[in-house]
């Protein structure tokens, strides 16, 4: 290591052709076979970002009680919607994925990516039930008009932990305090 080769390494983060490495699973062969899309870091921007599709991303937590009672409506919503060739019902493991356009702090999230050339984001804040979810696809992306019956619960990783333990974005993660925590159901409110 040299001087030099410092230099230029700055220099090239600094005018953005350096890109940071960012964690993801591979793409499984069998990603798109199933009604529920398997989406990670290296398919993510090719599938969320269609502009063809209407693509409705859970980003979720394999610990997180919220994520796993949610599961059969979004399998319900994915099995509904699986011969729509314009709708996509993914979901992405946001602990072993890491993207460049967000981050996922709250466990589930959920993203709707209209389709498109403006890349649109919405997040979905709506019920968590199958005619929720439903109504929110067929009226293209609106939220129901309805309010929330209950509030929401999210596992929340950064709250795991106090400033001084969280020591980088996996840090929560490799801790294992997120962990149990969520496994003992202590997740926050959103």
């Amino acid at each position: 290591m040299t001087f030099a080769s410092v230099a230029a390494f700055c220099q090239m983060v600094f005018s953005g052709k350096l890109k940071p490495y960012l964690l993801s699973q591979e793409v499984p062969p069998d990603w798109d076979q199933r009604p529920v899309k398997t989406l990670v870091g290296k398919n993510f921007e090719q599938v969320a970002f269609d502009e063809t599709k209407n693509v409705f991303v859970k980003f979720y937590a394999p610990w997180c009680s919220h994520c796993k009672e949610m599961a059969p409506a979004w399998e319900a919503l994915a099995e509904k919607y699986r011969d729509h060739e314009d709708i996509i019902i993914a979901e992405l493991d946001a602990t072993a994925n890491e993207l460049e356009a967000f981050t996922v702090s709250g466990f589930p999230r959920l993203l709707y990516f209209p389709a498109g050339r403006d890349r649109k984001m919405m997040e979905y804040k709506g019920n968590r039930d199958l005619e929720s979810f439903s109504k929110f696809l067929d009226s293209g992306g609106e939220l129901p008009a309805e309010a929330p019956t209950a509030p929401f619960q999210v596992c929340t990783p950064s709250r795991v932990l106090s400033p001084g333990q969280v020591t980088s974005r996996r840090g929560w993660q490799d801790s294992g305090w997120a962990k149990g925590r969520a496994e003992l159901g202590l997740c926050d409110p959103f």
